[in-house]
C-alpha cells in the first residue's frame, strides 16, 4: 500500500484516549523509533521488504496515535517515515548499481 500523503499531512485527530492508553502508545512509539532511528546507516543490511515493513509499521503507529487523539506526539514517526523513504531510495540505487549497465 503506497501512501501519497506523508506524516502530519494525513493526520485526523480522534477523540483523546485515556492517559494510560496514550502513555503505552508513546512508549511503543519511542521504542520503535529507537530501534530504527539509525536506518540510514544500516539500510544496506535490510531487504526492500524489511524497509517496506518498517514503513508500514510507522504508518500504523502514526494512525494509532491520531486515532487516540495523540497526533502531536507522532512527530518522531514522521521523521522516521522520511528516513525510511530515503533508505528505500538508497537501497534501490544500490541494487541498480549492483546490476550494472544493461
Amino acid at each position: 500500500m503506497e501512501r501519497t500523503t506523508s506524516g502530519a499531512g494525513r493526520c485526523t485527530a480522534g477523540s483523546p484516549a485515556p492517559k494510560a492508553d496514550r502513555m503505552a502508545l508513546l512508549a511503543e512509539i519511542a521504542a520503535f523509533v529507537r530501534e530504527h532511528g539509525d536506518i540510514l546507516a544500516r539500510y544496506h543490511l535490510h531487504s526492500m521488504e524489511d524497509l517496506n515493513r518498517i514503513e508500514q509499521e510507522c504508518w500504523r503507529l502514526h494512525d494509532e496515535a491520531c486515532s487516540r487523539g495523540a497526533c502531536g506526539t507522532a512527530g518522531e514517526l514522521v521523521e522516521l517515515e522520511y528516513l525510511v523513504g530515503r533508505a528505500k531510495e538508497m537501497k534501490a540505487k544500490r541494487m541498480e548499481g549492483e546490476r550494472g549497465p544493461g
